[in-house]
């Protein structure tokens, strides 16, 4: 087995913690929106959980949202 196989990414546990994260950062999905400057179909998708971000708005996260630590981190 290669080692790439060992530790598989779990893509369905990351969207579950973005949305986490959205939800307890942003009191709604407008000023989520605004904040990464994404539409706010986005934005709603993000909160139910339906897809994941590209790397660019997870690093602006990462530099600006003090819970994500705390949210993404864990395990």
């Amino acid at each position: 087995m290669r080692r790439a196989h060992v530790h598989g990414i779990d893509r369905d546990a990351f969207m579950r913690r973005w949305s986490l994260l959205m939800i307890g950062s942003f009191s709604s999905r407008e000023e989520c929106a605004v904040h990464f400057g994404v539409t706010f179909q986005t934005a709603c998708n993000w909160f139910d959980g339906m897809c994941r971000p590209y790397g660019d708005i997870v690093d602006h996260a990462m530099a600006t949202l003090p819970r994500y630590d705390q949210v993404m981190r864990r395990r």
